[in-house]
């Protein structure tokens, strides 16, 4: 599913699965209505039982009595009634969680997609680590907005206006009291959930600030260890997990005062209503109608969860919506048009480069042979990767042209010219966790055995390499392998992709000793190759 930023997640989400939502909305309403039916049914029992001769429960149906006017098909019924609530409520449960979780999925999926194709530059600006943190708590906030704060609080809002209608059947005094209490003890409630809100904010960005250090300083520990730094950073550490610990402290204080205030003011309000009874009692108010009191009590304690979840909802908006605007803003940057423009379709590529310069570099003028190695000296200032990410679309803040059989490829798709030059470059990084992984561009196991002769074939031209299998493990960004290995299998991966262009890159360790085996290599390929070097 494609999300995008102008409207709210959720409603995207259910409008592009309404028959599934309108399924759970059945089931859940139909669920609420038996949990309403079965306790005032009770009162029923206590009709029967005891010889109550009350009629402000017949509103259940004639039908309803009929069926019951015994103890024994009484209680028939109810266990039909507790077997059909079981059946639906979890239906509903279930189909509701379900959903949750295909939202979450899509949602999350859709981040990674979108971020896949997220410009380079804005990773540069703000860092990756961060959008990392947008997979955990940002989205368990945004299945509880779903869940919690959509559908479920649509259903108990119903459930909430039927128990009321049904309580005002059984007793007026007691659903006015009951009312009006709520409404009081929810200011109260309110004031809590600010300070929840105030309190979580503050947990929430410390924590993030807590882990973007841990990134930073893991991402930077070959400095740290070579300038005795861990003290240091230690110490920094220290401080911050510190603010987090009073943070975390301070929230889950008023966190559980929110939650301890809301069992109070059930309860309280239960008070109030068993003395309303009282008086109503004492006064001959209720003689005889002991029944109506059971089915009251047991409907106010069933609903009072209900109430309870509507009392905490303000909190679920909140800290949700927190998130939902965090994921909007990554939703809204802006993607790269890979597909916009020409299409390039190349047989005997030539590459020109006129005048090219990036930020202060000495400018660049170039002429490739067609289907031919030669050789790219750069000028002083110049990166053979800043060259790279020119060809490849990366970096667009660069003077002069680049130009393919004398089109600029600036004409082209992004994904067209990706598809026609092969990169070799030691500071891309490797894909993978497996020597396979890193080398080959597909998955698929009938090329496996095409791919792994190639590989073995091409590492036996460097003899002082230490060998590796295509199943060993290179480790978290090739960390497992030696520079000569990682430089090997960022030049091998370039080479089996057999493009009809190959930009590759100055290797100094492999070049070091291999040199003329790789110029060797690069003129076997059946392509136009640009070996970049520099001036000595």
């Amino acid at each position: 599913m494609i999300f995008n930023a102008e409207n709210n997640l959720i409603k995207q989400f259910i409008a592009s699965r309404k028959s599934n939502t309108l399924l759970v909305l059945f089931l859940g309403l139909l669920s609420n209505l038996l949990t309403i039916i079965i306790p005032v049914s009770i009162g029923r029992y206590y009709q029967l039982v005891f010889h109550f001769k009350g009629y402000r429960t017949r509103f259940l149906g004639e039908f309803f009595y009929n069926l019951t006017d015994s103890v024994p098909r009484f209680l028939v019924v109810f266990l039909i009634l507790i077997l059909l609530r079981f059946a639906f409520y979890f239906g509903y449960q279930f189909t509701l969680k379900r959903e949750g979780e295909i939202f979450i999925k899509q949602v999350k999926d859709y981040l990674f997609s979108h971020q896949l194709f997220i410009h380079n530059s804005i990773y540069k600006e703000k860092g990756i680590g961060k959008y990392l943190l947008r997979y955990s708590g940002d989205i368990n906030s945004l299945k509880n907005l779903y869940i919690k704060g959509t559908i479920s609080a649509f259903l108990d809002v119903v459930m909430i206006i039927l128990a009321l209608w049904w309580l005002y059947l059984l007793n007026v005094k007691g659903t006015t009291a009951i009312i009006v209490l709520s409404l009081f003890f929810y200011g109260g409630i309110y004031l809590l959930n600010k300070k929840v809100e105030e309190s979580s904010i503050q947990k929430r960005n410390k924590t993030s600030g807590q882990l973007a250090f841990v990134s930073r300083a893991l991402n930077s520990i070959i400095g740290v260890v070579l300038f005795n730094k861990q003290d240091l950073e230690l110490k920094k550490y220290q401080k911050k997990s510190d603010s987090v610990k009073e943070a975390a402290i301070s929230y889950n204080k008023w966190l559980i005062l929110n939650k301890g205030f809301v069992y109070f003011s059930r309860y309280a309000i239960l008070m109030v209503v068993l003395y309303i009874f009282y008086l109503d009692i004492q006064n001959g108010v209720l003689t005889g109608h002991g029944a109506t009191l059971i089915s009251f009590i047991l409907l106010y304690i069933t609903i009072s969860p209900v109430v309870r979840r509507l009392f905490t909802l303000n909190t679920v908006y909140k800290i949700g919506n927190i998130s939902v605007h965090k994921l909007h803003r990554i939703i809204a940057l802006e993607r790269e048009t890979v597909e916009h423009g020409a299409v390039l379709k190349v047989r005997n590529p030539r590459v020109t480069i006129e005048d090219f310069s990036i930020r202060k570099s000495m400018p660049l003028f170039y002429r490739s042979e067609k289907m031919a190695y030669s050789p790219l000296v750069l000028p002083g200032g110049l990166e053979g990767i800043a060259l790279i990410y020119a060809f490849g679309g990366v970096e667009n803040d660069y003077k002069g042209s680049i130009q393919i059989n004398g089109v600029d490829i600036r004409s082209y798709s992004l994904m067209s010219i990706r598809h026609n030059i092969a990169f070799l470059s030691r500071d891309i990084p490797l894909i993978g966790q497996t020597v396979y992984e890193a080398v080959s561009a597909f998955r698929a196991k009938r090329i496996r055995g095409k791919v792994e002769k190639q590989f073995l074939e091409i590492q036996a031209l460097f003899p002082k390499v230490q060998p590796l299998g295509v199943d060993d493990s290179i480790g978290e960004n090739g960390s497992k392998l030696s520079v000569m290995q990682y430089e090997l299998l960022c030049l091998i991966r370039g080479l089996l992709l057999k493009k009809r262009i190959i930009l590759a890159d100055h290797f100094p360790s492999l070049e070091a000793t291999y040199k003329r085996v790789i110029i060797d290599l690069l003129k076997a390929q059946k392509a136009t190759v640009i070996h970049i070097d520099y001036k000595a």
